[in-house]
């Protein structure tokens, strides 16, 4: 959390993404999890980048494995929603 203190200004492309509770060494693209679902402090690192003044993208990666198989627009409808309710709760939409 101390690393966010040092971000600059226009150094963070985009951001919103959560991890599963496993080793670090096992994350990739497959394991990640959607907004809220996973152990990372969402609320804490998007408040901290708000109160740096960041305004750029929120985007959540759709490389979920469970994803290939489903319908896109439930697909979106999920992301949106648990994507949102991390937003909200921290006050940044």
């Amino acid at each position: 959390m101390e690393d966010l203190d040092q971000i600059r200004p226009g150094e963070i492309e985009h951001v919103l993404q959560d991890a599963p509770d496993i080793p670090r060494e096992m994350l990739d693209y497959t394991t990640r999890v959607l907004p809220g679902d996973g152990i990372c402090p969402l609320a804490t690192i998007l408040q901290k980048l708000s109160a740096k003044g960041y305004a750029g993208a929120m985007a959540v990666d759709v490389f979920i494995p469970r994803f290939r198989s489903r319908n896109l627009f439930q697909t979106a409808r999920e992301i949106r929603r648990k994507a949102e309710a991390v937003m909200l709760k921290t006050g940044v939409v």
